[in-house]
């Protein structure tokens, strides 16, 4: 019995051995095909620019002979990683400004271009123009002309050289800003940084500026917090004064005076009150002028100021005038005051300032008022 099992081992193995010879015979053999010759894609072979920070995939941009090579596996290499990297799969982005050879290896071949990295790829203006064809600039104001380019392509990135055919009369910076010099006229020139050819012109009148300043940009700050009455009858703010709204009002609490209730502001006796106009640049200024509430509450006006003060940087501030009346405010029926003349300053901030108590009522008035209120402040030349 032992032998039939041995046996029949021995014919099943005999028979799979031949099986397997068998198919061993019949699989077909693959044939490793070289790569002989790598040439690179047109875009690749005449050098490559990029600029800082960009990114480029050069995968599958070559071509190999013979066409039917096996090992098709790409390779990639920088000479010059601080300039630019490749990773795996040909991605290729520029880290700084200089060259580096890449190199492409496939099948034991490989073949290089010159990556070249730039810090801005300049595309130059082939037209410039301007929104504006001439200007009026008053003395001292500036105007932002860069706004107003129009450049084709729209893409273009060259930039622009401004120039001033009299720089007395109006200057011009880098960055396009004019400044009103002194009256008179002059032509200001915007060309492209790569072709002064390529231009336009603007003409400037500047002009002497008489008058109220607008007063749209200016701001406010005060010594102390703005009381809120029942209801807000004054719609209380620091912009009230500029805003050309007769319905809203500047409203600062007196001193030795507790009023309002959200909140409810108290100003101990002896202490001053100011609040400051920022103009958002230096302006001559030699007067101003205020609207008053109403014409029926003459005790909450200002009748005077102790101090007015000018600064450039809001934080110091030299003395323009001192002791201003308010002319004709206690006079109930007139609401505006005539233009206060004050000695002719230039700054940015201006305070009015005051603590004694002539700035904030007349002894005729039985009711000395909480408040001192100002309906709009004019500044102005």
């Amino acid at each position: 019995m032992r032998k039939n099992k041995l046996f029949n081992y021995l014919i099943f193995f005999s028979i799979f051995g031949v099986f397997i010879t068998s198919c061993d015979d019949n699989m077909p053999v693959v044939k490793e095909i070289g790569v002989e010759s790598i040439t690179l894609s047109e875009w690749l072979s005449d050098g490559v620019l990029m600029e800082k920070g960009s990114s480029i995939n050069i995968a599958w941009n070559v071509t190999l002979l013979p066409e039917n090579a096996t090992d098709r596996a790409e390779n990639y290499y920088s000479s010059n990683v601080e300039v630019a990297t490749v990773n795996a799969k040909g991605q290729i982005t520029a880290n700084t400004a200089g060259t580096s050879e890449i190199t492409i290896a496939v099948g034991g071949k490989s073949i290089e271009f010159t990556l070249t990295v730039i810090d801005k790829i300049i595309i130059p203006a082939t037209e410039i123009e301007l929104a504006i064809t001439n200007l009026e600039l008053m003395i001292g104001a500036d105007y932002d002309l860069f706004s107003q380019i129009k450049v084709l392509p729209l893409e273009a990135n060259d930039g622009f050289d401004f120039s001033s055919s009299n720089p007395l009369i109006v200057s011009v910076n880098e960055e396009g800003i004019l400044i009103g010099v002194s009256e008179g006229n002059a032509v200001i020139t915007i060309a492209s940084k790569q072709n002064s050819a390529i231009n336009t012109t603007l003409s400037v009148s500047v002009i002497d500026f008489y008058g109220d300043y607008p007063r749209d940009t200016w701001t406010m700050t005060a010594s102390h917090p703005l009381n809120i009455s029942s209801g807000d009858p004054e719609k209380n703010s620091l912009s009230s004064a500029f805003d050309g709204d007769f319905s809203t009002n500047l409203s600062l609490v007196r001193p030795g005076k507790n009023y309002g209730v959200n909140p409810n502001v108290a100003v101990p006796l002896g202490d001053a009150i100011y609040f400051i106009v920022d103009m958002k640049k230096s302006q001559e200024v030699n007067y101003f002028r205020i609207r008053h509430r109403d014409t029926s509450q003459a005790f909450i006006r200002w009748y005077a100021f102790d101090q007015i003060l000018g600064s450039d940087d809001g934080e110091n501030f030299e003395l323009i005038a001192s002791n201003i009346t308010i002319t004709n405010a206690e006079t109930a029926s007139q609401q505006v005051s005539p233009d206060i003349t004050i000695p002719t300053s230039k700054y940015r901030y201006l305070k009015f300032y005051g603590k004694e108590a002539t700035c904030f009522y007349q002894s005729s008035y039985t009711s000395q008022g909480s408040t001192v209120q100002i309906q709009e402040l004019y500044i102005g030349r």
